[in-house]
């Protein structure tokens, strides 16, 4: 982490005050990762699915993918795990204090969207039992369909900014993986990290926050202002 981040550790309920950006621009748009993030981590079970697909353990899914040669092959590697992510989907329920939060977030009128690597169909099938939280309480979600690079590449997310009229830095990327860190770096966004469980798989991922549930986001926004 570079010496200039804010930087805030947050374990359980207690929580270190977080450090204002430098810039001062307040939060305005929120950008959630979705698998693991907003749903209950575990519907997917990826070590099975790279099994199916012939992936190796340390390769993404989708670079795997895109790295066969045949377009044949492609295709149907894509259409197997977006078979597995929607059988996911129906099995997914909303992580703790998914719902809460995004109705107080959408109480404070800030901009809220999904970013994920998955399809879009698994997202909304999804939202499907996320009573009461439907996909157009939603400004934006963005899936691999779009015609942005996945995380971790910056593109989503500047492209969602853009969309919103808003500074990169204006906008909040929430994920569980170190690709939405990164993705959040890359564009220049404020990051913050879900790792209720200190994953040392997590430990050198770069962040301005690490929060242990959702609701901590909350904290986050009246610290850094959304006015």
């Amino acid at each position: 982490m570079r010496n200039d981040d804010p930087q805030c550790i947050m374990d359980g309920a207690s929580a270190k005050s977080p450090v204002r950006p430098a810039n001062g621009l307040p939060i305005k748009a929120l950008l959630f990762d979705f698998d693991g993030t907003l749903t209950t981590p575990g519907a997917l079970d990826f070590p099975s699915i790279k099994s199916d697909l012939g992936c190796p353990l340390d390769v993404p899914i989708l670079e795997y993918i895109q790295s066969l040669k045949d377009h044949r092959a492609q295709s149907e590697a894509m259409e197997r795990l977006t078979g597995f992510e929607i059988e996911a989907a129906r099995r997914s329920t909303p992580n703790i204090g998914a719902l809460e939060t995004v109705a107080w977030l959408k109480r404070r009128n800030l901009a809220l969207g999904i970013i994920t690597r998955n399809s879009r169909a698994s997202v909304l099938s999804a939202l499907e039992g996320f009573h009461p939280l439907v996909p157009r309480d939603f400004n934006l979600i963005i899936t691999r369909e779009d015609p942005v690079a996945p995380k971790p590449s910056g593109e989503g997310i500047l492209w969602a900014a853009r969309r919103f009229h808003l500074a990169p830095r204006q906008v909040l990327m929430v994920g569980d993986y170190l690709f939405d860190c990164q993705a959040g770096k890359e564009a220049g966004a404020v990051t913050a990290l879900l790792d209720p469980g200190n994953d040392p798989r997590l430990s050198a991922a770069e962040c301005d926050y690490r929060i242990g549930h959702l609701e901590e986001i909350k904290t986050i926004i009246e610290q850094l202002g959304d006015g």
